[in-house]
This record gives C-alpha cells, sequence and structure tokens, in this order.
C-alpha cells in the first residue's frame, strides 16, 4: 500500500510541476498542504512516513492538482 501511496504522491507532483511556474507557486500558496509532510517529498524520506501521513499527503496534492487544474485553466 505504501508504494502505490508514494506513487501517488509522484503523479500529482508530476502534474503541479508540469504546470511550470504557476503551478509551483500555486503548490507553495495552497492553504490544505502541510509543510511538514511536504518536507519529506523534497528530502526524499516519503519512505519514514506512516500509512496514514502517506494518505494524507497523497490527498493533499491531489487536491492541489484538482484546484490549480480548475484555477489555472480559467
Amino acid at each position: 500500500m505504501s508504494k502505490a501511496l508514494v506513487k501517488r504522491i509522484n503523479k500529482a507532483f508530476g502534474k503541479i510541476y508540469d504546470m511550470g511556474d504557476s503551478g509551483l507557486d500555486y503548490l507553495d500558496g495552497h492553504s490544505v498542504l502541510n509543510a511538514n509532510l511536504m518536507q519529506h517529498f523534497y528530502d526524499n524520506t516519503l519512505d519514514t512516513l506512516s500509512k496514514d501521513m502517506l494518505e494524507a499527503l497523497a490527498v493533499q496534492l491531489e487536491t492541489v492538482v484538482e484546484d490549480a487544474e480548475f484555477d489555472l485553466e480559467a
């Protein structure tokens, strides 16, 4: 299950990254994002997180992607 969650996290971040600076700025300013959890992504320490924490980060990033796709396309 953890591998699937990490895959979801990487996929969501990839979508944000593909949006370029607008996507990354959107990510930085998004209120739903837990900066402490996101730091594990940047530090490549996702494997130290519990399943619940990985799920929370995946959901947060997926929410950012959905919101960015809507807000940046409009």
